[in-house]
């Protein structure tokens, strides 16, 4: 049979503006591996679904490296290629922001959150305050080491308490505040620090109480551009995202507290 040329131009044409078009709606390339973001470990799953919030009005999308903020802030310190940072405290973005690493311009207090103790969920052992954390069936407190955020507030909660020497000898350190919730779930820690949030998503493990407010310094987590962005606008127009009130519906829905507005730096 022969082929009608008319048809394949036809068929050619049709083809082009199909292309044409579908090249109008793609907001970015397809190599173009848009934000890199680091995060506080806590901040995973809320942070995640404020992204995939934001991806789809048709934003780049955001890969993450979650850590706790004192490793990421070395990180960001040594020259690991990054557009954006969220620490779980403001000592760690102060430190970063004075080495010149950040656009103090883009600097937010995202949210906020709240300490609580927490056990195995099948253990049969009753903590209702700091004192109990003495008791000789808490063989391993399980903390964030001494720099992590989560581990600075829960040692200041502590001591505020009168309870930090006298656990001081069964404190076990763990890398973030998500191994000392994994150790705690998986029983290898009879109790743990960690945040609300994060006993939230953890089936495996109940809060045994939450440390009082006082206790401790309001928590916080500040997030800014950094200045080796190679997508700076789109990096802080994310920040804008997380702070509108899509975003900060998903935080609440996670138990994350509102952030004061500014903090002493």
């Amino acid at each position: 049979m022969i082929r009608r040329p008319f048809r394949v131009s036809a068929l050619a044409s049709a083809a082009t503006m199909v292309l044409i078009t579908l090249a109008g709606t793609i907001p970015a390339r397809a190599d173009d591996p848009g934000l890199t973001v680091l995060a506080a470990s806590s901040l995973t799953e809320a942070l995640q679904k404020v992204a995939t919030g934001w991806t789809a009005k048709g934003h780049p999308k955001v890969t993450f490296s979650f850590d706790g903020s004192s490793r990421l802030a070395r990180q960001i310190e040594a020259g690991a290629p990054a557009d954006a940072y969220f620490s779980a405290d403001s000592d760690w973005m102060d430190d970063v922001a004075q080495r010149g690493l950040i656009d103090p311009g883009t600097r937010v207090n995202l949210v906020g959150n709240t300490l609580v103790a927490v056990v195995p969920a099948a253990s049969t052992l009753i903590v209702a305050a700091a004192s109990d954390l003495d008791r000789p069936e808490v063989k391993h407190l399980a903390l964030a080491g001494e720099a992590v955020p989560a581990g600075k507030y829960g040692r200041a909660a502590l001591t505020s308490l009168g309870a930090l020497d006298a656990v001081n000898g069964r404190i076990v350190n763990g890398d973030n505040v998500r191994t000392v919730l994994g150790w705690v779930a998986s029983g290898e820690a009879d109790a743990g620090i960690v945040y609300l949030t994060d006993a939230t998503i953890e089936p495996k493990v109940r809060v045994a109480f939450t440390f009082p407010a006082s206790s401790y310094p309001t928590i916080v987590y500040p997030a800014a551009v950094l200045k080796t962005s190679t997508h700076a606008k789109d990096a802080a127009d994310f920040l804008t995202y997380c702070k509108s009130a899509d975003g900060m519906a998903v935080f609440a829905a996670a138990g994350f507290t509102v952030a004061p507005v500014t903090t002493t730096r």
